[in-house]
């Protein structure tokens, strides 16, 4: 394990290589060792044992603290936060991105009424997932279909730096548009029978963002 990491590391710093394909493997090895980690628990199965080795550790403590209610006190709050500690893979499986149905073209639901005697519904607004990822990350899906494209196009684009880059570019651009769904949901809805306006209001933000970055761009060269 040690020699393969001594490799690695001899191979990102090998100055011979260019800059940009190292930077494209590294990040393309980043996000194949995620993808595999996340599918196949691989640190998963350490968080888990880690987390129980310590909480058996703090259980053989409070037998000895016992009698000592200051230090049990401290080691039942540890405990608890050990308990709760979640592994990545956790977080992003509860992440409520309230419906995971791109085709969906409702934008509302029905939920039957917890009380048993009364047969009324209530409407719950539903954001399509499909128009909340175009609104917010339009931009940047035009990159990406410029990005799958571009390698066929021949030389130089074809070259293996500039493939491996334009992967590497389109995994950094789909995290982007990730995060960038992400804080659209964190938006409250503006109308409740009106999702659409969200949708808006997450193109506007966004043509905003490109706007800046873009002004920066310019305003850097000068």
């Amino acid at each position: 394990m040690d020699k393969i990491l001594e490799r690695i590391l001899k191979f990102f710093e090998n100055k011979s290589i260019h800059f940009g394909l190292r930077t494209s493997i590294f990040i393309i090895s980043i996000f194949v060792l995620t993808t595999s980690d996340y599918y196949f628990n691989f640190s998963y199965d350490y968080h888990l044992d880690n987390k129980i080795e310590k909480l058996e550790s703090i259980d053989n403590l409070k037998k000895i603290y016992k009698t000592d209610s200051l230090k049990l006190a401290e080691l039942i709050e540890l405990e608890n936060r050990i308990f709760k500690r979640k592994h990545y893979s956790d977080r992003l499986r509860n992440l409520d991105l309230n419906q995971i149905n791109i085709f969906k073209k409702s934008d509302t639901t029905e939920i039957k009424s917890p009380v048993i005697k009364n047969d009324n519904t209530i409407n719950k607004p539903i954001r399509s997932l499909f128009w909340m990822t175009l609104t917010s990350g339009y931009f940047f899906i035009i990159l990406i279909i410029m990005l799958i494209i571009l390698p066929f196009r021949g030389y130089p684009h074809n070259e293996l730096k500039n493939v491996l880059g334009s992967i590497a570019g389109i995994i950094i651009l789909i995290g982007v548009i990730g995060f960038l769904t992400w804080v659209g949901y964190k938006i409250p809805l503006i109308s409740s029978n009106h999702p659409y306006l969200n949708y808006i209001l997450n193109a506007i933000l966004q043509s905003t963002l490109i706007y800046l970055i873009f002004w920066w761009n310019k305003t850097g060269k000068n």
